[in-house]
């Protein structure tokens, strides 16, 4: 029965139940359906690598660090450099929010990527177990 179930398991689920929720922020439901068409590892570490660059810059903002050069600056001028468009469409749809708040809801897509990610291994055990 559970296998039945996994083997026609659809890893986007999780963010389509994110962009249809009613009860959650805007932005979230915005970046969760920018996830939508990326890969399971590949979104989850590029979302978890900008994660962790803004919540560097909010902690560098607490600090009252403002250089232009700082570690969280040069961290996420990098990122954007690369020109991933995914990365690129994130940092673009949290950009004009406090730094804390971005990271927040950056830090909520990366744990939802995430336990996309987790859910290969089961689903492709019972898709070679029906096999």
């Amino acid at each position: 029965m559970i296998a039945d179930y996994l083997t026609g398991f659809d890893f986007s689920l999780p963010l389509i139940d994110a962009v249809n929720d009613p009860d959650i922020a805007d932005v979230r439901s915005e970046i969760a359906a920018l996830a939508l068409e990326e890969g399971l590892d590949s979104g989850y570490y590029e979302t978890q690598e900008l994660a962790e660059a803004f919540l560097e810059a909010a902690r560098e903002a607490n600090a009252g660090i403002s250089d232009l050069h700082s570690p969280a600056r040069e961290r996420l001028a990098d990122i954007l450099d690369r020109g991933s468009p995914y990365q690129r469409c994130l940092f673009d749809a949290v950009a004009t929010l406090p730094l804390a708040d971005a990271a927040s809801h950056l830090v909520w897509l990366t744990e939802l990527m995430r336990d996309r990610a987790d859910m290969y291994r089961p689903v492709e055990a019972a898709r070679l177990s029906t096999r």
